[in-house]
């Protein structure tokens, strides 16, 4: 028993061992981007990606066909920045900022921002149906399943598509502005998307849209998206403790929860209050931070936060009431 015990050791010693921090840029290495850290690491190492604007284009094979992404994951490895706000993602030129493609979730993207992209593409694709042509901050294709933790996508197309077999856990995640859906579940298979204590702000479609998706979602504000904050069609998520509102708010009352969804307000602890976003009209460049006296605070399961940030801000304001129709309007224009 001593014996097998012993081995086990020295086998887990060995793997921690033979983990490898892998710095890009590195210039000594030839590792000029962060397709450049990923293809030359292997499972287990940690591609570190160090502060600046990485827009480098890399094409795979989809399912969909080719698609263009900044990065393509690996299996097993983890891409982190080094400094959340530092390092950014910028997918103006390509598809997906980062493709995942049969990946599990040992492979983890952390501590980055992402931005850029158009809404759709123009070859063929149904924005209310399969979804086909978004393209997205993060995608999902096929069989992946990364683990997704403090990001921050902002003003991309969707924020993340997940599709065929695809179930990532995303949590402490923003995702604010984009040009379509926050997220975008589209038949991604029994096994759920997990998401939990994410903020989906100010997007121009709906916060979360299931179609014959899968998900659980959890201690997450979802809030002011031009459409429904969660919609579903051929699905029915799990929903607990998250904050919806003023979702839709174009229509009299705003709908929080669209589709086959019945409203959910007041079960499950879920409630429908202002979340008090320290800067959300973007005065000041945009924080989704809280203030203390926001219901997100403690309002989640077992008294966490609601939402992927906590309190910062002593100021209790609310745009639903100090910011006009039009102004609001133009936070898309």
């Amino acid at each position: 028993m001593r014996s097998l015990l012993a081995a086990l050791v020295i086998t887990i010693l060995a793997a921690a061992a033979a983990a490898t921090v892998i710095d890009v840029p590195n210039e000594d290495e030839g590792l000029n981007c962060i397709q450049d850290g990923i293809d030359f690491a292997v499972v287990g190492d940690t591609v570190l990606i160090h502060a600046g604007v990485y827009d480098s284009v890399h094409f795979a094979s989809t399912p969909l066909g080719e698609r263009s992404a900044v990065c393509i994951i690996k299996d097993g490895v983890t891409i982190r920045g080094i400094d959340r706000d530092d390092v950014v993602i910028d997918h103006t030129l390509a598809d997906f900022g980062i493709l995942c493609l049969a990946v599990g979730s040992t492979s983890q993207i952390k501590c980055l921002t992402i931005v850029g992209g158009i809404a759709k593409g123009t070859d063929g694709g149904d924005e209310e149906g399969d979804g086909r042509d978004l393209r997205a901050g993060i995608g999902c294709l096929e069989s992946a399943s990364p683990t997704v933790r403090y990001v921050t996508i902002e003003e991309s197309s969707t924020g993340i598509v997940c599709r065929t077999d695809c179930a990532p856990t995303i949590e402490s995640t923003e995702i604010a502005r984009c040009s379509h859906h926050g997220i975008y579940l589209y038949e991604n298979g029994a096994s759920p998307v997990v998401i939990n204590q994410v903020t989906l702000a100010a997007n121009y479609d709906y916060g979360v849209k299931l179609f014959g998706g899968s998900a659980t979602i959890t201690n997450s504000s979802i809030t002011h998206n031009h459409k429904s904050g969660v919609y579903a069609y051929l699905a029915d998520p799990t929903i607990e403790y998250c904050n919806l509102y003023w979702n839709d708010y174009g229509s009299n009352p705003p709908e929080n929860y669209g589709g086959s969804l019945n409203d959910l307000t007041g079960i499950a602890g879920n409630i429908s209050e202002e979340p008090f976003y320290c800067d959300y009209t973007g005065g000041a460049g945009y924080d989704y931070h809280v203030c203390f006296e926001s219901p997100n605070i403690g309002g989640g399961a077992g008294g966490v936060d609601i939402g992927a940030w906590g309190g910062g801000c002593s100021d209790c304001v609310s745009p639903v009431e100090v910011t006009s129709w039009g102004a609001i309007k133009a936070l898309y224009r």
